[in-house]
């Protein structure tokens, strides 16, 4: 097991910041999306120092089967590998499995660093490296094979999963080589939600003779551009309205730019079950080949991603109609800049 010393915590970072300054000085000049991107990952230093976060993902039996399955089928014996965002170490140790010829563990967290590496010894793993900083700090040796990560927030991009993983790309992937997962599809699909489970607007309610109707034009409460979010249970959709169709589909291992990404996704579905429509659910589905896979769609097996809910005003449809909508994304890695609007 190697641990990076820093020098001082403070004094560390800002060294490391410089760095990244002086090699990006030029996107700084050109663009604001790498100062947003550097930021956000300031912001999002210490999400992931709450231990809880680690044990309801090492808890997630779906997460882990088909990352541990990926492991043994992609990671080959003599290979480099960089294990970005580490945590725990859990996929560095799936992949110490297969013989590699080093492991990169990444995390700028210190604190799970630490635990990970206590994780590796007791286990007698000594094929992995842990690096305690930021990925776009990170100088490794030599290019590696494979870039293995976890990088997907409820909402799949909003965690800066792209940015990172395309600069680690970049950078330090040799050019045969893979990223794993890299392939990902992103649903918005209409939802009719059971009963007890429904939180219509208030402007909706009319509860024992009190009728709320005048908050529909309120300003001060509703900003009708926007539709409010939930999460919503896992158990709390009925069904889908239509048959799932992803509105955006991407590759890491092909993409090249974040810029590859629409801001704007503008659709249309076909109602095949009539009912009510309470929303529109986000969900994402994860693919690394076409035979290890798993989504987060409420109506699928459980895991430990949220469940986010674009609410609408409550509307029945019928079998045949269409259900049209625009979805935007104002800053992809802020979820309160996404929007939707039903035509």
């Amino acid at each position: 097991m190697v641990v990076r010393p820093l020098i001082t915590r403070p004094l560390s970072f800002m060294l490391q910041m410089a760095t990244v300054l002086r090699r990006h000085a030029m996107d700084l000049l050109q663009s604001r999306e790498f100062g947003r991107t550097l930021l956000y990952d300031i912001e999002n230093r210490g999400t992931f120092e709450d231990i809880s976060c680690h044990e309801i993902m090492i808890a997630d039996a779906v997460r882990m089967k088909r990352y541990h399955d990926a492991i043994m089928r992609y990671i080959n014996p003599g290979d480099t590998v960089v294990d970005l965002g580490t945590g725990t170490g859990v996929l560095s140790f799936f992949a110490a499995q297969r013989d590699p010829k080093k492991i990169y563990a990444i995390d700028h967290s210190e604190l799970v660093i630490t635990i990970a590496g206590t994780i590796a010894e007791e286990n007698g793993i000594n094929n992995v490296s842990f690096f305690p900083q930021n990925s776009r700090f990170f100088e490794p040796d030599e290019k590696v094979d494979v870039i293995l990560h976890e990088q997907m927030g409820s909402n799949l991009i909003d965690e800066n999963m792209i940015e990172n993983i395309l600069d680690l790309k970049k950078r330090v992937l040799k050019s045969t080589g893979k990223i794993l997962p890299g392939r990902f599809e992103l649903f918005l699909e209409p939802i009719c939600l059971k009963e007890e489970y429904r939180v219509p607007h208030l402007w909706e309610n009319n509860v024992y003779g009190i009728d709320f109707n005048c908050l529909r034009d309120c300003s001060e409460y509703n900003d009708h551009s926007r539709p409010s979010k939930l999460k919503i249970e896992h158990s709390s959709v009925d069904y889908l309205l239509c048959d799932p169709e992803p509105i955006l589909s991407f590759d890491l291992n092909t993409m090249r730019d974040p810029g590859e990404i629409p801001r704007s996704i503008e659709t249309s579905k076909k109602v095949v079950r009539s009912g009510s429509m309470d929303g529109l659910c986000l969900y994402f589905r994860v693919i690394f080949d076409d035979e290890i896979s798993f989504d987060t769609s409420p109506l699928s097996p459980r895991t430990h991603w949220d469940h986010p809910l674009f609410r609408t005003e409550s509307r029945q449809y019928v079998q045949g109609e269409e259900i049209s909508f625009k979805f935007t994304m104002e800053v992809p890695t802020r979820r309160e800049t996404w929007s939707v609007s039903v035509k």
